[in-house]
């Protein structure tokens, strides 16, 4: 609910400095708040000191000054929070001060005050010791009022006509505006407008103290220390006001606590959307959705696992703050949801888990399962569901990256050999170039085309030179390395790159693929014996093939020299120019 007067705007600005502001005696003030409170007390005290000179103070009642200030102390202590600050109830005192003390002295007894209430709170652990250096900035409103009273003779209770009160007043606001939003401004930037829309609701409590405060004064002249009694009202408005202090306190955990849920709840679905609109694998998509469960769900720790095979065994694929308090719970769970193939819940030594199957609604079989557990709260039905959404929805961006993945090896893949296909090709080789420039890798390739294909085609027919293409492609790849990627560079023409394979070796793999191929036993459609040889060009990157497309040329040049020099043989060359005509140079 906004304060009266406040537009919109400035009732959100008045409450997110209210927010922002609350419980924070503790905090350090920043630079900008240090020098600004050290020039309002500064300047408070040189202000208290020209005021005694111009009015000197004689015959100060000592016991009654010491009497008021500690009660002003006390009074200074019951905040009222309003809008960006608090109200306080110190203007009971401050009238009693006004009427029964020299004037020019009260700010020195009011800042005085101020002070020990500040220290007292340092010592008590609930402030900061530089806190007492916003003491002159709160005793400024005290100045007005005295300088009205000390002006008009210092009169007494019973001498102080109706009009003074109203002339001190108005001169206690017109100091606090000045002071009030000069601080504000200062040292938080707070604009004036809605410092005096606060002001305001403060003059008002002040107006509604002011007869109080003068009554106890009056009184003083049946009995010198009836001001003190006022403490018992300043006692009622602290318990108003602790009452009030509490309920914004567990309204503000309750605000706390809602905010943690909503950055929790924030968290998980960037996961979620990070790993549904990203091309993941599935191990990446189960290590994102097992943190977003553990977020959302306020759980303690999780994991996720995916199936080996067809059977029911699990692979570890993510943890998330797993220790070993939680593990008995989580493999019951785990269990329990593998025997009914449903989301399973287990509860051992004090430990509560949940888990769930990784699976799409139509699919007939889990990817995996993602179990979730916590200590001393049993998960209630909504977490259950929430974990179940997270489960299917990737289940269904497990089976995409089935799909995605499948795609993209039919885009890397040649249909007839199973090899990689030409554009596979480029990309190792890319990368291969890269790799040598950057790391100094060594990177060949080898280039096979059989020999006579064209006429196999012709007198056997397609369907006897598709045999011989796979069963070469076959002895091409147990020839490789595990890691290497052999392909179909195009037609009858094979090739591999081979990344961190020097001249010699690439030579030696060249020779074994030619032998293999030699060996071949094959039989055409009609069950006639074939007789199958391939020519063989090697190259290797260096200074005279610096990139991937001179690497090709001198592989290629290289092969065609096998095939002029009888086939079924091996060739390695470089290319090499010599104004403006390339040559071949054989090893």
């Amino acid at each position: 609910m906004s304060q009266p007067g406040l537009t919109e705007g400035m009732a959100e600005t008045a409450d997110r400095l209210l927010e922002e502001s609350w419980g924070d005696d503790d905090r350090r003030l920043d630079r900008r708040g240090l020098l600004a409170e050290s020039g309002l007390t500064i300047a408070f005290l040189l202000a208290s000191f020209v005021l005694l000179l111009i009015w000197p103070a004689h015959d100060i009642p000592v016991g009654t000054a010491v009497a008021l200030g500690v009660a002003y102390a006390l009074a200074s202590r019951v905040e009222f929070p309003i809008g960006a600050g608090h109200a306080v109830p110190t203007e009971i005192f401050l009238i009693p001060m006004l009427l029964l003390l020299p004037p020019t002295i009260v700010p020195l007894v009011v800042l005085g005050a101020l002070a020990l209430a500040s220290f007292t709170d340092w010592m008590r652990g609930r402030s900061r010791i530089e806190r007492i250096l916003e003491t002159g900035g709160d005793a400024w409103h005290c100045i007005g009022p005295v300088v009205v009273f000390a002006a008009a003779g210092a009169p007494g209770p019973t001498e102080a006509p109706w009009w003074l009160y109203l002339v001190a007043f108005a001169a206690q606001v017109a100091v606090e505006v000045v002071a009030g939003t000069l601080r504000e401004w200062l040292s938080l930037g707070l604009s004036p407008e809605l410092q005096l829309r606060v002001l305001a609701i403060v003059w008002a409590i002040d107006i509604m103290l002011l007869p109080v405060g003068i009554i106890g004064a009056l009184a003083a002249d049946a009995f010198t220390p009836a001001p003190l009694a006022l403490l018992g009202v300043a006692a009622v408005l602290a318990l108003l006001a602790r009452d009030r202090n509490q309920r914004i306190d567990q309204a503000h955990e309750r605000l706390e606590a809602l905010q943690r849920e909503r950055r929790r709840l924030q968290v998980a679905v960037h996961r979620i959307g990070d790993a549904f609109a990203s091309k993941l694998d599935l191990d990446a998509l189960l290590s994102i959705t097992t943190r977003a469960a553990v977020e959302a769900i306020d759980a303690d720790g999780g994991r996720a696992g995916a199936h080996q095979g067809l059977g029911r065994r699990l692979v570890r694929r993510a943890t998330v703050h797993e220790d070993a308090d939680l593990e008995p719970a989580l493999r019951a769970a785990e269990e329990g949801a593998l025997d009914r193939e449903d989301p399973s819940v287990a509860m051992v030594d004090g430990v509560w888990a949940l888990a769930s199957p990784v699976k799409a609604p139509d699919s007939a079989r889990a990817a995996g399962m993602i179990s979730v557990a916590r200590r001393g709260s049993a998960f209630l039905g909504e977490e259950r569901d929430l974990l179940i959404h997270l489960c299917e929805q990737a289940g269904v961006a497990a089976a995409n990256i089935d799909k995605h993945e499948t795609l993209h090896r039919q885009a890397l893949t040649d249909e007839l050999t199973g090899l990689a296909n030409h554009r596979r090709l480029q990309e190792l080789l890319t990368q291969g170039v890269e790799r040598y420039h950057r790391s100094q890798v060594p990177l060949s390739f080898v280039l096979l085309d059989l020999d006579d294909f064209k006429a196999v085609n012709d007198s056997r027919g397609h369907q006897t030179g598709d045999i011989v293409l796979r069963a070469v492609a076959d002895a091409l790849r147990e020839c490789c390395r595990a890691d290497d990627e052999p392909a179909r560079y195009g037609g009858e023409e094979l090739g591999v790159v081979l990344q961190g394979v020097d001249f010699s070796q690439a030579i030696a793999l060249a020779e074994r693929v030619r032998a293999a191929v030699a060996a071949l036993e094959l039989v055409d459609t009609e069950g006639e014996k074939l007789s199958v040889t391939t020519s063989v060009g090697v190259a290797s990157l260096g200074a005279e093939v610096p990139d991937g497309q001179a690497l090709i040329a001198a592989a290629d040049q290289a092969l065609y020299q096998a095939k002029r020099d009888g086939k079924n043989c091996v060739r390695y060359g470089t290319i090499r120019t010599d104004g403006d005509y390339p040559h071949l140079r054989l090893a």
